[in-house]
């Protein structure tokens, strides 16, 4: 890793994607799972707060009261990944 790196919580949040076995897997076949350790929870959230004021961008979601799509402000918290045994997994920092 660059020497230049600063981690911006004191562990990394760890994700991974895998067979969904619930009742709902004929329509959602993949879930997806977030392991924040407790001790990055604070940094996490202060990190998301400072990116809602420097870093927004428009993004599509569902709105369920309009059933419909629709374009809102919003942040996105991009990761690398790379798939192993289990399915794809990776860390945010």
């Amino acid at each position: 890793m660059p020497e230049s790196f600063k981690a911006a919580m004191p562990y990394p949040i760890k994700f991974s994607t895998s067979e969904n076995e619930y009742e709902d897997q004929d329509r959602f076949p993949q879930k997806f799972s977030m392991f924040i350790p407790s001790e990055s929870v604070s940094a996490f959230c202060e990190e998301v707060m400072k990116m809602v004021d420097t870093k927004q961008k428009k993004g599509k979601v569902w709105d369920y009261s309009k059933k419909e799509e629709v374009e809102v402000d919003g942040i996105y918290i991009n990761a690398k990944a790379k798939e192993g045994r289990y399915g794809i997994f990776g860390n945010i920092n």
